[in-house]
């Protein structure tokens, strides 16, 4: 079986992907949440705390808005 932590992010010719399942957090605010489904270069993140959507670009490099966090240690991934 494999584990979150090795199925987390897709890499793939054009880059680093946030995928379905990744536990994010938003930079700006701390707030975490879930990537709840992917599309069309998007992200649509499930937040903890209010059950609120939001809508982010897939893409993972140093200028995204949201970034991920590991499940073990609640800490952010520094590998893509």
């Amino acid at each position: 079986m494999v584990g979150k932590a090795e199925r987390a992010m897709e890499i793939n010719g054009e880059g680093t992907y946030f995928q379905e399942g990744d536990h994010v957090r938003i930079k700006h605010t701390q707030e975490i949440g879930r990537v709840h489904a992917a599309d069309g270069g998007v992200v649509y993140v499930l937040m903890d705390e209010t059950d609120e959507t939001k809508l982010f670009s897939a893409r993972a490099d140093e200028d995204a808005y949201i970034e991920l966090v590991t499940e073990a240690a609640g800490t952010i991934s520094q590998e893509p």
